[in-house]
């Protein structure tokens, strides 16, 4: 068994074929060198990581935010758009042809309803129940609102 491994002796091999102190010198220092230069670009691959991991997920998650706000509503419109085409195509009934009219429509609504909610002023004091204006009755001290009310 040799002393200090396999790696250990794989140096000294290769100093033994160098034929030269200095071709052994010449290896040693580009060893260095290479180490120091692999070192380096780890280095700055792991600083733009820095900044490319968290911009790539920011901008995926912006893009599942847009398809989870506009997606499910051009779906809608769509459906409205496919029922009343095949309503009123070939063979259709002429059951609905005012279902993309009715598309449009509610996916108006359902904005109107996000936006009356979003507008309505919190009067909660619990707080981990914000935005359902649930009050936590509290002898003793009343608020800002039950005070104007009396």
């Amino acid at each position: 068994m040799s002393a200090g491994g396999p790696r250990v002796r794989s140096l000294f091999d290769r100093a033994a074929n160098a034929g030269s102190i200095g071709a052994v010198l010449f290896q040693g220092i580009g060893a260095v060198l290479f180490a120091f230069g692999a070192a380096l670009a780890s280095g700055i691959f792991t600083l733009a990581d820095v900044f490319i991991v968290p911009t790539q997920a920011f901008i995926a998650a912006a893009g599942d935010l847009i398809n989870a706000v506009f997606g499910g509503t051009a779906q809608i419109i769509n459906f409205g758009a496919i029922a009343s085409a095949l309503s009123i195509g070939p063979g259709g009934r002429f059951a609905s042809p005012l279902s993309f009219v009715f598309g449009f429509a509610i996916v108006l609504l359902a904005f109107y309803v996000l936006l009356a909610y979003i507008s309505e002023e919190d009067t909660t004091n619990f707080f981990p129940l914000i935005g359902t204006g649930f009050d936590v009755p509290t002898p003793g001290w009343t608020d800002s609102e039950e005070e104007e009310e009396g």
